[in-house]
């Protein structure tokens, strides 16, 4: 409760939008509200950009010096108070406290996407729900997302405008319908906090829709080995974090490089009252079940047809049985 937060924002006009927000973190802990960067008292837990260029790193300095999570968002008083709104009802959960959590696995059926979700499960070592798109379908996933989890864990590719899994998520669909928001968003994959010439990357959007609080994304293309090492040490770190800012911490910041937090950076990873309830009662087949379905992988043009809701091992030599 004795945390600090500060916001970094130059003018007046900026603060209004964000009042929800402000008081809410007020209630929680310290807030200081600083003009520049480099007026931040050292021992901030999470910094709030608001306006300028966004940041090239989750951090506030890095190597030898105090890392402090940074996060962003543009000065659009509209988007703000649209942010701040989502962002404040997160935040008071803590003062509600309510639990972190449920954490929700999401991701593109693939190969190397599936096989790295076993690992991620494998990896976790607290409850997480799969509805990776093996197992529910779009229509199924956004009405699922509308339970306002904790965290969701997004693996597979993604473009500037939204996840390239489930036929395609974008921020629009995900907020089409009212929803309780996700305290934060991981986007393990390329390109989800890239900003399109004049338009707002993906990750930015989520914010000021008010799906979550805080998005993670890559700024441009990402490895998939590199992608492998934070989806895995996101997992062995949500057993003892409890926000957003505290989860990166517990990753290797050289993984990290190239990625960036739309929103709040110290967004509580706990959802709203009723999710972990919710997420429980989702039905998200086992994979044994077996039902024929057609997929469309985008990225690389092709479309198979694997039995649905298969484990990546059965789903490797389905696939290889298809091309010989």
């Amino acid at each position: 409760m004795n945390a600090l937060w500060a916001v970094v924002a130059a003018g007046r006009a900026l603060l209004d939008p964000l009042e929800p927000l402000i008081a809410a973190r007020q209630r929680t802990g310290r807030v200081q509200i600083a003009d520049t960067l480099a007026d931040v008292l050292p021992d901030a837990d999470g910094v709030l950009m608001v306006g300028g260029e966004p940041p090239r790193s989750v951090f506030a300095g890095s190597g030898e010096a105090r890392r402090v999570p940074l996060g962003w968002v543009g000065s659009d008083p509209e988007r703000l108070r649209a942010f701040a709104r989502t962002a404040a009802e997160v935040v008071s959960r803590q003062a509600q406290e309510l639990a972190p959590g449920p954490a929700v696995l999401l991701g593109q059926w693939d190969q190397r996407a599936l096989s790295l979700a076993d690992e991620v499960e494998h990896a976790c070592g607290v409850p997480l729900f799969r509805w990776t798109a093996e197992r529910l379908a779009r229509r199924e996933l956004l009405e699922a997302l509308r339970c306002g989890p904790g965290l969701a864990l997004y693996l597979g590719h993604a473009l500037c405008g939204g996840w390239v899994a489930y036929g395609g998520i974008t921020a629009a669909a995900l907020t089409a319908r009212r929803m309780h928001p996700l305290g934060a968003m991981l986007t393990i994959a390329g390109d989800a906090a890239r900003c399109h010439r004049t338009r707002a990357s993906f990750c930015d959007e989520l914010v000021v829709r008010g799906a979550c609080a805080a998005a993670l994304g890559a700024t441009g293309k990402s490895r998939h080995d590199t992608d492998r090492v934070l989806a895995r040490s996101a997992a062995r770190a949500l057993t003892k974090a409890r926000t957003l800012g505290e989860l990166l911490l517990r990753m290797p910041e050289d993984a990290l490089h190239g990625y960036r937090i739309a929103g709040d950076p110290a967004a509580p990873l706990i959802g709203a009252a009723h999710a972990l309830q919710v997420a429980a009662e989702i039905r998200a087949p086992a994979p044994d079940a077996v039902d024929a379905a057609i997929v469309l992988e985008p990225i690389h043009e092709t479309v198979f047809t694997p039995p649905r809701y298969l484990t990546s091992d059965r789903y490797r030599t389905v696939v290889r049985a298809k091309s010989m």
